[in-house]
């Protein structure tokens, strides 16, 4: 059924049934009722792209995915798929055209940005990976995109985003370990350039200062791609060197990875001679046993809650942030000395 013979059945005209389903507020409640009741019975769903050709004002979003630097691997897109899901429950809820672009290079990346904008008139985006003073920003900005960001940068002021909490994941990880009467706890990161790095980076350095514990900066070591094989040569020589290490904790998946195999490579038993735990584990730690202890995050929620935020016209800025709780999960890789 179109959107024509729909109009017919209500004996409405075709402008009204349009706004009652795009639920405009000159539409009465009533009415919008009706239209969606009979649009339920009729089986009927309005061609988003057919609509916004038509109001030259869509409701529609866009994406750019990058396939390189810290994402040139398709293991670090597993938090994204749970992400993307979390959108396809509120896209499905608002009839959103979608939009995603997949790039290879930082220029190609800020290309396909313009692209969204100019060519295909993208008017709402969610951009990720956020850096700490991300040129992105600025850019859409001077294009009056409406835009929420997965992440956060050091200039909070002025944008929508959704988050991790950083610096509360850190504190139950190190929280857990100090329980646990680890001491000799080190963090491998990936390179702070990421804001969401340097907030871990910050919050591993102010909570161990906050609970008088032993700060080594040889027991911090950043990592400036997200790679197995690096990982590993730079935790063996870390292992190798500072021999009083009793935890090691991994800021994403791919360094437990390679946490794993310097491991393999050394002998080490992971929850015995070493404690590990890593962020986000939803691969790796079916890997070994015992499995990786992991920080885990709704990513759902956080996709979901980008698309309610981006698309809902009412709210203020104060109210279009959204900080994702962590919780532990304790799957026996550390170790109670």
């Amino acid at each position: 059924m179109n959107i024509k013979e729909l109009a017919k059945k209500l004996n409405l005209s075709i402008t009204t049934v349009s706004r009652g389903l795009h639920n405009h507020l000159d539409v009465s409640q009533k009415t919008k009722e009706k239209i969606r009741k009979y649009a339920k019975k009729y089986n009927y769903k309005p061609n988003p792209f057919a609509s916004g050709l038509a109001s030259r004002n869509p409701n529609n979003l866009g994406i750019v995915i990058p396939l390189y630097g810290l994402n040139y691997s398709p293991l670090n897109h597993t938090s994204f798929i749970q992400f993307l899901s979390g959108m396809k429950n509120a896209m499905d809820e608002e009839n959103i055209q979608f939009s995603m672009l997949l790039v290879k290079s930082e220029k190609e990346e800020m290309d396909a940005y313009k692209k969204l904008i100019i060519e295909l008139k993208v008017k709402n985006i969610i951009i990720r990976d956020l850096a700490i003073k991300d040129k992105r920003i600025p850019l859409l900005k001077k294009h009056n995109i409406n835009f929420i960001a997965w992440g956060r940068t050091q200039n909070l002021k002025n944008y929508a985003w959704v988050d991790l909490d950083n610096h509360q994941s850190m504190k139950i990880i190190l929280e857990h370990l100090i329980k646990k009467n680890h001491k000799e706890i080190a963090f491998i990161n990936i390179n702070k350039k990421f804001n969401f790095a340097y907030q871990r980076m910050e919050a591993y350095f102010d909570f161990l200062k906050e609970k008088n514990q032993k700060i080594n900066k040889n027991y911090y070591f950043e990592i400036e791609r997200n790679d197995p094989e690096i990982s590993r040569d730079v935790i063996i020589k870390l292992l190798k060197k500072q021999k009083k290490i009793t935890a090691l904790i991994c800021c994403t998946e791919y360094i437990a990875a390679g946490a794993i195999k310097a491991c393999s490579k050394m002998n080490i038993k992971i929850g015995k001679d070493l404690s590990i735990i890593t962020y986000d584990s939803l691969i790796v730690s079916n890997l070994i046993h015992p499995e990786l202890t992991s920080i885990s995050h709704p990513n759902d929620d956080l996709g979901y809650n980008a698309v309610r935020i981006l698309m809902d016209k009412k709210l203020n800025i104060k109210d279009k942030n959204y900080l994702a709780k962590a919780e532990i999960i304790d799957r026996g890789s550390v170790l109670n000395i």
